[in-house]
C-alpha cells in the first residue's frame, strides 16, 4: 500500500492545482445532489429486534387499532395557579377556549379533553389534554408547534400554567452544541499554531477537516432517503468528522515537515515518503475506525446501526480529504509550510514542549509510571460496577424548557411513575381470568395503580395499563416489568405481554448490557490480531488491548460518577442526575477503539521504525516520542476541545456523548498511549518485539513504517 500511496503523492505533487480543483468540483456536486434529494430525517427503531416489548407492540397495534399513533401527539399539562381548581366553571371555560383554538389548526386531527381522559388530579388543580396531529410526513413542523405555543397563551394569561411534552414531536428544538463547537475549533487552531509555529499551517488541518465534513454530511443527508437517520446522528457525524479529519491532516503535515527538515529532502521526495509512511498509517487507522463503527450493526438495533454507518461515512471523507486535498495544498503553498521560517512568537510558544523530554522521563521512570497509570485507571473504573442504563427523559432537561416543567407538574400531581406507564396484554377471552390476572398484578411491589380491563376488537386479548410508583429509569421499575412477565410461570396466569415506551426502553437496556461484553470481546480480539500483524509482536498488542480495557472502564466509570451519581453535575450543566444513556457504552467502545488504535498506530509505528534502524528499544522510545509525541499530544488536545464543546448542548444525549468522549480521550490518549504504552515498551526492552518464528511465517506481512 505504501508504494501505491507514494505514487499517488507523485501524481498529486505534479498536478496539485488540478487536484484541488477536482476536490472542489466534487464538493459542489455533493452539495447540489443533497439539495436535490432533500432531507428526510426519521427516528430509527428504538426497540430490540425480537424482544417481547417489540412483539407486544406489534400485537397491540393489530388487536387494538385505536391505540396506533399515525401522527404526532403532544400532551398539554395544565396547572391552576389562580387558587381555583381546574374543575371550576371559570377555569373550565378558559381551558375550553384554549383547546378550541388548538383545534382550529388545520394539521390537528383531534383534541382530547381532560374530561374525556379523566386526567384531573385528586385536588383538581392539575390535568392533561392531548393533541393528535394528522399523519403528514415524518414530523410535526416547527410552525405547527409555534401555533400550538400561541394557542396555549390563552390559559397562561389566566394564570393557568400550561406546559407541553411529547415522545414523538420536537417541542423546544435541539441544541446540539454547534456554538460551543466553534469555540472548540478556535482552541484547535491555537494548539495547531503552537505545534507548527505557523498560523498558515495551523489553518490547513481545520480547513481540510471542515471541507471533508461538508462532503460527509452531504452523503449523510442523501442517505436519509434510504436509512432511518435521526437528527442527533448528525452530532456524532460532526464530532467524528471534525476530530478525525484534523488529526489525520495533523499527522500528515507533521511527518512532511520532519522529512523536509531531518533528511534535507526535496519537496517531491518528502511528500512521497510522507504518503508512503504517514499516509499508510492514516489508511490503516481510518479503516480501523470504520470497522469499529460498522461493528455496531451486529447488535440488531436499527438506531445504532444507522449511527455507526453515518459516522463511518464521515471517517471515509475525512480520510480521503487528508490523503488528497492536504498533500495538494502543501504542494501549492510550497516554502510557506516547510517550517524554515516559523512565526517568531509561535516558535517561542512551541518551545514550551521539550522535544524528547517526555520520552526520557517515561523511560527513566517506566516501572513507577506503569503502576501509577494502572492504579489511576482502576480507581476511576470502580463506579462502572453499579451502572444503570436507560433513556434520558424530561427529568434531565433544563428547567428553562417546557418539557421539564411539564414533567415536574406531572410528577408532583400524579407521582414519579405517572410517566412510566406499562401496557400489559393478556391472551384470554375470559373476563374472570382477566380479573384474576389483574389481582395478581396488584399484589406485586411498586404498583401505584392498575386500569380497568379493555377487550380487543376480537376479544381474544385484554389490555390494562399499570402505573409504577417509580420513574422510567428506576431499578424498581425494571424489576416490576420482569415480575409481571414472571407471573405467567409462577401463578399459571394467562400469557402476559408487557410493552409501552418504558418496557421498550428496559428491554433495550437489558439487551445492550448483555451484548456489551460480547461486543467488547470482539473488538479486543480484532485489535489484538490487527496489532500483532502490524507490529510483529505479542507484548505490544497485549499492552494495547489491556490499556484499552482499562481506559474504557475508567471512561464509563467517570460518566457514572458524574451523570448517574450526581457528582459535578452543576459544573457540566446537567440539571439532575439520572440513568446512563443505554446505547452510550456501545458507542464508547466503537468510537474509543478506533481513536485508541489511531494513536497506537501513529506512535508505536514511529517507535518501531526507530527500533529497526538502531536495534535499541530505549533509544527507539525516546526517538518515537520526540518525533510523534508532540503530534499525538496536539491531536488528543484537539479531540478534547472538539468533543468538550458538546458538553454544553442542551440535549441530554449529545451532552452525555460530549462528556464521555472527552474523558475517554483524556484516559486513553494521555494516560495509556502517551505513558503506559511507551513505558511498557521500555520496560520489556527487546522482548517487546518478540514474535515466535512459526507465527511470523503464518501472519501476512503488512508494513506501515
Amino acid at each position: 500500500m505504501g508504494k501505491q500511496l507514494g505514487k499517488l503523492g507523485i501524481w498529486i505533487y505534479r498536478h496539485a492545482k488540478l487536484t484541488i480543483a477536482a476536490f472542489f468540483v466534487t464538493l459542489v456536486i455533493s452539495v447540489i445532489a443533497a439539495l436535490n434529494f432533500g432531507i428526510d430525517f426519521d427516528s430509527a427503531g428504538m426497540s430490540i429486534q425480537g424482544s417481547q416489548s417489540e412483539k407486544a407492540n406489534k400485537l397491540m397495534e393489530r388487536e387494538f387499532p385505536a391505540t396506533r399513533q399515525d401522527g404526532g401527539q403532544v400532551q398539554i399539562v395544565l396547572h391552576s395557579n389562580n387558587r381555583q381548581a381546574l374543575t371550576t366553571v371559570n377555569n373550565q371555560k378558559v381551558v375550553a377556549e384554549m383547546l378550541q383554538d388548538v383545534q382550529k389548526n388545520k394539521h390537528v386531527k383531534m383534541v382530547v379533553t381532560p374530561t374525556i381522559l379523566r386526567s384531573y388530579s385528586e385536588d383538581g388543580m392539575t390535568a392533561t389534554a392531548r393533541v393528535m396531529y394528522k399523519p403528514k410526513g415524518d414530523a410535526v413542523s416547527e410552525k405547527t408547534v409555534d401555533d400550538l405555543e400561541k394557542s396555549i397563551s390563552v390559559t397562561r394569561r389566566q394564570n393557568i400554567q400550561t406546559e407541553l411534552s411529547s415522545n414523538n414531536v420536537t417541542i423546544s428544538g435541539m441544541d446540539n452544541g454547534e456554538q460551543a463547537e466553534v469555540i472548540g475549533l478556535a482552541i484547535a487552531f491555537v494548539i495547531l499554531a503552537i505545534t507548527f509555529a505557523s498560523l498558515l499551517v495551523a489553518g490547513i488541518p481545520i480547513l481540510s477537516a471542515l471541507l471533508g465534513l461538508v462532503v460527509g454530511m452531504m452523503l449523510v443527508l442523501i442517505s436519509t432517503h434510504f436509512l432511518s437517520v435521526a437528527t442527533f446522528s448528525m452530532s456524532l457525524v460532526g464530532m467524528m468528522g471534525l476530530a478525525v479529519g484534523i488529526d489525520y491532516a495533523l499527522f500528515l503535515i507533521s511527518r512532511y515537515r520532519q522529512e523536509l527538515q531531518e533528511n534535507n529532502s526535496q519537496k517531491e521526495a518528502a511528500l512521497v515518503k510522507t504518503m508512503s509512511s504517514a499516509g499508510t498509517s492514516i489508511v490503516f487507522a481510518g479503516v480501523t475506525v470504520i470497522v469499529a463503527l460498522l461493528g455496531m450493526t451486529i447488535l440488531g438495533i436499527d438506531m445504532l446501526s444507522v449511527m455507526g454507518i453515518t459516522a463511518a461515512m464521515s471517517i471515509v471523507t475525512a480520510m480521503l480529504t487528508s490523503l488528497i486535498l492536504v498533500p495538494a495544498m502543501l504542494t501549492v503553498l510550497g516554502d510557506r509550510v516547510t517550517g524554515k521560517k516559523p512565526n517568531r512568537i509561535l516558535h517561542f510558544a512551541s518551545k514550551i514542549r521539550v522535544k524528547g523530554g517526555w520520552g526520557k522521563l517515561v523511560t527513566k521512570y517506566k516501572f513507577v509510571l506503569t503502576i501509577l497509570v494502572v492504579v489511576i485507571l482502576g480507581i476511576a473504573a470502580t463506579p462502572f460496577a453499579h451502572i444503570n442504563l436507560g433513556l434520558p427523559n424530561d427529568a434531565v432537561k433544563s428547567e428553562k424548557l417546557t418539557e421539564r416543567r411539564a414533567y415536574d407538574l406531572l410528577t408532583k400531581a400524579y407521582g414519579e411513575g405517572s410517566q412510566a406507564t406499562l401496557v400489559v396484554l393478556m391472551r384470554t377471552s375470559d373476563q374472570n381470568e382477566a380479573q384474576s390476572n389483574v389481582t395478581a398484578i396488584k399484589k406485586l411491589d411498586n404498583i401505584a395503580s392498575v386500569s380497568q380491563v379493555m377487550p380487543s376488537t376480537t376479544n381474544d386479548y385484554q389490555m390494562i395499563t399499570v402505573l409504577p410508583k417509580t420513574d422510567t429509569n428506576s431499578v424498581k421499575t425494571k424489576k416490576l416489568v420482569h415480575d409481571i412477565r414472571e407471573l405467567e410461570n409462577k401463578h399459571s396466569v394467562s400469557r402476559l405481554y408487557v410493552t409501552g415506551a418504558t418496557a421498550i426502553s428496559i428491554d433495550m437496556s437489558d439487551a445492550l448490557m448483555k451484548a456489551l461484553p460480547k461486543f467488547a470481546i470482539l473488538i479486543v480480539i480484532f485489535a489484538f490480531m490487527l496489532l500483532t500483524v502490524v507490529f510483529r509482536s505479542l507484548l505490544i498488542p497485549i499492552v494495547a488491548v489491556v490499556g484499552f480495557i482499562l481506559s474504557l472502564g475508567a471512561t464509563l466509570g467517570a460518566i457514572v460518577f458524574i451523570a448517574q451519581d450526581g457528582h459535578f453535575i452543576d459544573f457540566v450543566g446537567i440539571p439532575a442526575k439520572g440513568a446512563i444513556l443505554n446505547f452510550l457504552p456501545v458507542l464508547v467502545i466503537g468510537i474509543m477503539f478506533g481513536l485508541a488504535m489511531d494513536y497506537e498506530v501513529f506512535l508505536v509505528s514511529r517507535i518501531r521504525e526507530a527500533y529497526l534502524k538502531t536495534n535499541d528499544t530505549h533509544q527507539a522510545v525516546i526517538a518515537g516520542m520526540r518525533d510523534s509525541g508532540p503530534a499525538v499530544v496536539a491531536a488528543a488536545l484537539i479531540m478534547m476541545a472538539v468533543f468538550s464543546g458538546f458538553i454544553f448542548a442542551s440535549d441530554a444525549i449529545v451532552k452525555s456523548m460530549g462528556i464521555v468522549l472527552t474523558s475517554g480521550i483524556l484516559f486513553d490518549a494521555i494516560l495509556v498511549r502517551l505513558i503506559l504504552v511507551p513505558a511498557t515498551i521500555a520496560l520489556f526492552g527487546r522482548a517487546s518485539w518478540y514474535l515466535p518464528k512459526w507465527l511470523d511465517k503464518l501472519l501476512p506481512n503488512v508494513k506501515i513504517d
